[in-house]
């Protein structure tokens, strides 16, 4: 028989045919979803390397006007200085200080280079991360940071006679770049090096070789990335206070075990190190740029997105309520926020909610008989979700407490179906004996029941020896594993944080880690932000306080990244929980399967209902008790809190008897029509919320009447 060959649109046509048109719906929105959070999470400049500079050093910068700026009064004279500072090496909160000093070229009858304290073009403090006590610059880390501007401060312009710009810290820090920038607004080139000052100070002498003799080898580091100077205010520009908390501890992974004596060297223990290295990989490919550090947070979010669709699917048996499910998420306001800055709580999500996903396929599928092994490997695979999750945060402890409830209910409907099939094999062989006459065939019937069995007890001794090996496997030695690998490349970042004495460390790896998980359990990662916007766990609940993680001043206009779930969204997830609480408590008291509440649909309900309240309750406890909790931390909760808006609407659809109308040549159950009065409203409060979910410039008096609204408790930072 000769198959006819296929074209190519014939072939798309049936692979896209095996599809239903929600789970095309499901692709589209995923796909949308990706492209939009790539092109709108920061471009490819870096900074460049950095120069690891302390109290003991300076460096000398020798300046190249330009003098075709003749024409121009002052045209090439210095006006601003940016200074892009990495890791700044002292307490979280505290101050340290930047000094830039200048000095005209030496004459030959110099004695020395003079760098008197009149000479100085000013001290600038800078918060590390932020500022505690306000005397500082916050959120200057890993930013352009303007330092000096001449013009601005009502002085003059430094004149073209001082080439010289000395640069002196006096706490150990990483420096990126500094970038000097003359009254037109053109940058001034400068130099580092022996060589480079030699091309621009014809009037060459001993006292300048010197001076530059004593730079650094990695001073050139200050500017290698000149033509990479970009100035904004916006979150595509700037990286947030939060994300200089991953990047410093990308830093200090490549830092080594080198301690400066007066320095104290802070890490991020709220979250161990498997979430930085996932995010490392971003920069090593892409650099510490905003994309490079963004972009593997978005394909988490991306991947977790695939997943709530899959969960959904399963859940409700229905592509429609999985294509809802993802779509809720995805206008929900963390996916867009969270999901797309370098932070850690997408990835910490995608494995917790992953877990839950494959221990409820164990849970609902059980173990097959045929490939026992297979079936199995969703165990094993959750169990490794959680490894992962737990090296990421060992608060997932808690979070995956209903996880192991799943694996428990699961075993024990596994041993009831073992128990059900030794009991018919009895009964098949009693009711064979009830009507034999010979003794023989009954006893041969005996026997064979016996063997039955005795192969059914074989059977289940294998696939429970199966199911609890995955489980240990997974959930204890691939935590212990995961965890202690992931640990490794930070070995150092904990003894100079741990240690009393971290030249001369004492405590071994495996106590450095237990501090560390300790410290997860006590959140103390804050900046401006976070501080101000604290709130209970309960407090995402009802969506009482928003989360502001970035803010710029423009006048006329408010300017913010905001982190909050859609409230509509939050209100009907608010209802649903309650509904379907007590539509659950009813169904029991009421009789369960024979009363009015028990239809074909409420194992599906119950079901469901189950694993959502597993999760909403164990992610929730994992922060409930916790200081300095903002909504911001509540990623993996709000995915379960989000499941009880489709979840509510499927009880509905399931139980409405209505009659089935047509609108615009769609027929339509009232509950569906609903369903899509409930969904227009989502979307036109997602559609008003864009420039605080973006972090888009807006008026202020526009922000007022489109957002100003959606968080009943003003932050400090969120209202207008």
């Amino acid at each position: 028989m000769i198959k006819e060959k296929l074209s190519f649109s014939e072939k798309v046509k049936n692979f896209l045919g095996k599809y239903s048109r929600f789970a095309k719906a499901a692709f589209i929105l995923i796909l949308v979803f990706f492209i939009v959070s790539v092109c709108t999470i920061g471009g490819f400049d870096t900074p460049g390397k950095a120069m690891r500079i302390s109290p003991d050093d300076e460096v000398v910068f020798a300046l190249k006007y330009n003098d075709s700026y003749s024409n121009i009064k002052n045209g090439n004279y210095l006006d601003r200085i940016y200074v892009n500072v990495g890791s700044v090496y002292t307490d979280v909160g505290s101050n340290a200080e930047i000094t830039f000093n200048y000095a005209t070229v030496p004459g030959s009858s110099s004695s020395s280079i003079n760098w008197s304290s009149v000479n100085r073009l000013g001290t600038k403090k800078i918060g590390n991360i932020y500022s505690a006590d306000n005397a500082g610059v916050s959120g200057a880390n890993y930013n352009w940071y303007k330092f000096y501007d001449l013009t601005a401060s009502d002085k003059d312009p430094l004149s073209t006679s001082y080439k010289l710009i000395r640069l002196t810290v006096n706490r150990e820090m990483l420096i990126n770049e500094v970038v000097f920038v003359d009254v037109a607004g053109n940058r001034i080139p400068a130099y580092v090096t022996t060589e480079g000052a030699q091309s621009v100070i014809t009037s060459w002498n001993s006292l300048l070789g010197d001076a530059f003799r004593h730079n650094a080898s990695d001073s050139v580091n200050l500017l290698d990335s000149q033509d990479n100077f970009k100035r904004d205010t916006t979150v595509y520009k700037n990286f947030t206070q939060d994300e200089a908390y991953t990047l410093m501890q990308i830093d200090n992974i490549f830092l080594g075990g080198e301690v400066y004596e007066d320095s104290t060297y802070p890490i991020l223990s709220d979250f161990g190190s498997l979430g930085t290295l996932f995010i490392m990989l971003g920069t090593l490919v892409f650099g510490k740029s905003l994309f490079g550090l963004r972009i593997v947070p978005v394909l988490f979010t991306t991947a977790l997105l695939a997943v709530v669709y899959l969960f959904g699917k399963r859940l409700f048996k229905k592509d429609a309520f999985g294509f809802l499910f993802a779509a809720l998420f995805a206008v929900g306001g963390f996916a867009f926020t969270l999901g797309r800055l370098g932070l850690a709580f997408p990835i910490l999500a995608f494995f917790v909610v992953l877990s839950y996903y494959l221990m409820y396929k164990f849970y609902e599928k059980g173990i097959s008989g045929d490939r026992p092994v297979k079936s199995a490997l969703n165990i094993l695979f959750s169990g490794l979700c959680f490894a992962a999750a737990f090296a990421i945060d060992a608060k997932a402890l808690i979070a995956a407490i209903g996880v192991i409830v799943l694996f428990v209910l699961g075993a024990v409907k596994r041993h009831r179906e073992y128990v059900t099939e030794s009991r018919a094999a009895r009964k098949e062989m009693s009711d064979k004996n009830a009507v034999e006459m010979s003794e023989t065939v009954m006893q041969e019937n005996i026997d064979e029941c016996e063997r039955k069995e005795a192969a059914l007890a074989a059977d289940n001794v294998y696939k429970c020896k199966l199911i609890y090996l995955f489980c240990a496997v997974s959930f204890i030695v691939g935590t212990l594993i995961l965890t202690v690998l992931s640990a490794v490349p930070s070995y150092f970042s904990y003894v100079k944080f741990y240690e009393a004495d971290p030249e001369n460390p004492t405590l071994g790896l495996f106590r450095l880690i237990g501090k560390l998980i300790k410290d997860n359990y006590a959140l103390g990662g804050g900046t401006s932000y976070t501080l101000a916007n604290t709130s209970g766990a309960f407090g995402w609940l009802i969506g009482l306080k928003g989360a502001t993680l970035y803010s710029a001043s423009a006048e006329g206009q408010y300017l913010a990244l905001n982190v909050q779930l859609n409230p509509a969204i939050m209100i009907t997830a608010l209802v649903g929980l309650i509904f379907t609480t007590a539509y659950t408590i009813l169904y029991f008291v009421t009789g369960g399967k024979k009363s009015a509440y028990g239809t074909e649909h409420s194992e599906t309900i119950l079901n469901a209902y189950l694993v959502l309240i597993l999760g909403l309750l164990s992610s929730l406890f994992a922060y409930a008790f916790l200081p300095n909790v903002s909504a911001a931390s509540a990623m993996m909760f709000t995915v379960f809190y989000v499941a009880f808006v489709p979840l509510t609407f499927y009880t509905v659809y399931a139980h409405d008897g209505g009659k089935v109308t047509s609108v615009f040549g769609i027929k339509m159950k009232p509950s569906v029509k609903l369903i899509i009065a409930f969904c227009a409203v989502y979307f036109v409060v997602f559609a008003l919320t864009v420039p605080m979910v973006f972090g888009f410039p807006i008026d202020a008096t526009a922000a007022k009447y489109c957002f100003g609204w959606t968080t009943f408790a003003n932050n400090g930072f969120y209202r207008i």
